[in-house]
């Protein structure tokens, strides 16, 4: 038996991140779990035909469901559902409602306690809103996460730091050098603009302290936070133990690591899991069959190689080019991770509020159908976007060509605008790390204008 399952003695807890109601606590079903199948022996027929089985499962979850079931399930999982209009009067009438959900439950909790320490910070607008859209504007499951929340800080950052955003100077020397293994990082969002969280057990250090990664998970998920695109539509966790980034503790920590992840208002909207170990992967499809039916359909196992899951995850939405994975050395590259890290050093003694956070110009940017992509080479791409943009230049390159220098101008701009008012951006590919990894990186105020400028003529020339 696999190191992950001897130690995984409650494989339930790895999927309580979904943020559903308890899973089935009877004795059967986990001493089922603790007695899995193992590859060793199994026929190549018979190995395929267990992972076809988790996608059957998954079928199986959706054609459980009613109509409209499916269909938001299936919108939540590739980024297209429908967000709540969050109209004035309906917050402030929830946020009346968690306050008098917090006053029935609040009694002897160590949110009352911290309440006692800074009213203010407890009763912030901003802070109650999250755990509202967390919770789906549930305003009594919010007041329940509340109280959990602040436990949860208790304990790994003490009363002092009860009552204030944590910054990355709170996080000790140890915690800072399990923050730097790259071990959980936002490497970047899907392509619907949800943030992705990628757990990569396999980075964690023989030196790090559970205390240390508990720190380091509440700093990361909280940083999220900061974006109120994340609160509303929800982030990606995924689970990645391909190649040489296996998780060698056995799964240390993941009860614990839940509860951490429970506590912080990140609403979770689908969840990918990578294994290339045929007994991790049987041990997931075990778990998947006993979740309930609007859970399991959520979840989305992806077993093979680096590539073949870079493959699979590319049909939800995902860029093949998000993983920081150099696949000619089965490394991962942390230089993304740690500017990241600076980054965030820059923005923690700033003293900005949380919604006028700005975005590193060097982060990991996610191509939109609505953008116009410049591809290396010059090829020409097929993007929603490109093809606007083409349409829009074809119609105004003859006015641009017998125009004067002034009306040039304005038909430039008039181009940039059109991209710019259905959401689209302009960028550049730039070669990555590795054959796969092809960073974009958004064009300069000057370098949009020569591109518009540049296609406008070209396109005149080739009538």
């Amino acid at each position: 038996m696999s190191a992950f399952n001897q130690s995984f003695n409650d494989p339930l807890s790895c999927f309580a991140i979904c943020n559903e109601k308890s899973l089935p606590q009877n004795a059967p079903v986990r001493q089922q779990l603790l007695n899995l199948p193992q590859a060793d022996g199994m026929s190549n027929a018979d190995l395929i035909h267990k992972n076809k089985e988790v996608d059957d499962l998954l079928c199986q979850a959706l054609n459980g469901l009613t109509f409209e079931e499916r269909q938001e399930q299936q919108e939540i999982l590739h980024g297209v559902e429908a967000t709540i209009a969050e109209e004035a009067g309906f917050i402030e009438a929830l946020l009346q409602e968690l306050d008098g959900h917090l006053r029935n439950i609040k009694s002897r909790s160590v949110y009352e306690m911290a309440e006692s320490m800074d009213p203010g910070y407890v009763s912030a607008r901003a802070f109650r809103v999250m755990f509202l859209r967390r919770n789906r504007y549930g305003s009594k499951a919010a007041a329940d996460q509340m109280l959990k929340f602040f436990e949860v800080k208790l304990e790994l950052f003490g009363k002092s730091k009860l009552v204030k955003d944590i910054a990355i100077d709170d996080l000790d020397e140890d915690d800072i050098a399990c923050l730097k293994t790259g071990w959980i990082q936002l490497p970047g969002k899907d392509r619907s603009g949800r943030q992705i969280s990628l757990n990569l057990p396999g980075l964690r250090g023989d030196n790090m302290t559970l205390q240390n990664e508990l720190r380091v998970r509440y700093y990361t998920l909280m940083s999220m936070l900061e974006s109120e695109e994340t609160q509303i539509r929800g982030m990606i966790p995924m689970v990645y133990t391909v190649g040489d980034i296996k998780d060698r503790f056995g799964g240390r920590g993941y009860l614990e690591n839940t509860r951490v992840a429970k506590a912080i208002p990140t609403r979770v909207a689908a969840v990918h899991i990578c294994t290339d170990d045929i007994n991790e992967n049987l041990c997931y499809q075990c778990i998947i069959k006993i979740l309930p039916l609007k859970v399991r359909a959520n979840f989305r196992l992806h077993y093979g190689s680096h590539t073949e899951c870079r493959y699979q995850l590319a049909s939800y939405g995902i860029p093949q080019g998000f993983l920081p994975i150099d696949l000619s050395t089965n490394q991962v590259s942390l230089q993304r991770h740690l500017k990241w890290i600076g980054d965030r050093i820059i923005v923690d003694k700033s003293d900005r509020p949380l919604s006028s956070v700005i975005a590193s110009p060097n982060a990991l940017i996610t191509p939109t159908e609505n953008d116009v992509l410049l591809l290396i080479g010059g090829n020409r791409s097929k993007n929603l976007g490109n093809q606007r943009f083409r349409a829009v230049v074809k119609g105004m390159s003859q006015a641009y060509e017998t125009g004067s220098k002034e009306s040039r101008k304005d038909l430039v701009d008039c181009v940039i605008h059109s991209v710019y008012e259905s959401g689209g951006r302009f960028l550049k590919q730039r070669d990555g790390i590795d054959g796969w990894n092809k960073d974009w990186k958004e064009l300069s105020k000057a370098q949009i204008r020569t591109t518009v400028s540049q296609a406008l003529r070209n396109t005149y020339r080739r009538k």
